[in-house]
């Protein structure tokens, strides 16, 4: 469209060009004709003076030519007009549009960094939760180990006791009640010391797993602190598309919706 009507502007200026030059020579020989006199000297006898030199066209049409190519040029330079004002508002609608979709994608990218900083927050709070339960539990290892390693020297003092009394002559092999005391310490140690083992198993099987936990928060930090960055780097490069008016504060405002609640000066 565009295209067209510069191509049509053109042509309409070149004609008018072509009028202009030949109105130019036109008053160049009325001049000269207005000039002459019965002194000149190239004044001649001509002959048949009053003959009608060909293609001439009567004034009305002389004047309609003009009127029309005038008529012409007016027209295609209202519509040119025309033109550039649905082009200037296209224009400048396509950049209110891209403009508002770029605040639309800047305020979902703000929304995102507010979200993963939050994220990552949470997730810093449990990595530090972990790692205090991580310490707990490793000393509550450490002390079932311990509570452990001291039952080693009761089972074997029981076990040696009742072994060695397993050596008593046999008419002396009675099952009294220091027997049956022996005994009961037997199972007295040795159910201790199942009870212990098995919670020192329950405590392992809970360090690996918070372990392995935190590591998995730990993995998932390093991610949320790389993403942030990268989506600050997006708001960073996002500048230039920024208004020369604009500033962070006014865009905050605007996202969140606050200038009502503004106190003006």
């Amino acid at each position: 469209m565009g295209w067209e009507k510069i191509k049509e502007l053109t042509n309409v200026l070149c004609r008018l060009e072509r009028e202009i030059q030949n109105k130019d020579d036109a008053l160049v020989l009325e001049y000269h004709v207005k000039d002459l006199n019965r002194n000149s000297s190239d004044i001649s006898y001509k002959l048949d003076p009053t003959r009608i030199p060909p293609d001439s066209m009567s004034e009305e049409s002389y004047v309609h030519c003009i009127e029309n190519t005038v008529k012409i040029a007016e027209q295609l330079m209202k519509e040119s007009k025309d033109l550039r004002e649905i082009m200037f508002k296209s224009r400048e609608q396509a950049r209110n549009q891209m403009y508002a979709q770029s605040q639309q994608v800047e305020m979902i990218m703000r929304r995102r960094i507010y979200d993963i900083q939050r994220a990552r927050n949470e997730m810093e709070w449990q990595k530090y939760k972990l790692e205090g339960n991580l310490q707990k539990v490793d000393r509550e290892i450490e002390t079932l180990r311990a509570a452990v390693a001291d039952k080693i020297n009761p089972t074997k003092l029981v076990e040696t006791r009742l072994e060695t009394r397993m050596r008593r002559p046999v008419l002396e092999r009675v099952q009294d009640k220091p027997m049956r005391g022996l005994i009961e310490e037997y199972e007295r140690v040795h159910m201790s010391s199942s009870m212990l083992e098995k919670k020192l198993e329950e405590a392992l099987s809970t360090y690996h797993g918070l372990y392995n936990h935190h590591q998995r928060v730990t993995k998932d930090l390093e991610y949320k602190n790389q993403a942030l960055e990268t989506d600050r780097r997006l708001i960073e490069i996002r500048k230039p598309l920024h208004r020369d008016d604009d500033s962070d504060f006014k865009r905050n405002v605007g996202y969140c919706h606050m200038p009502a609640e503004l106190v003006t000066d």
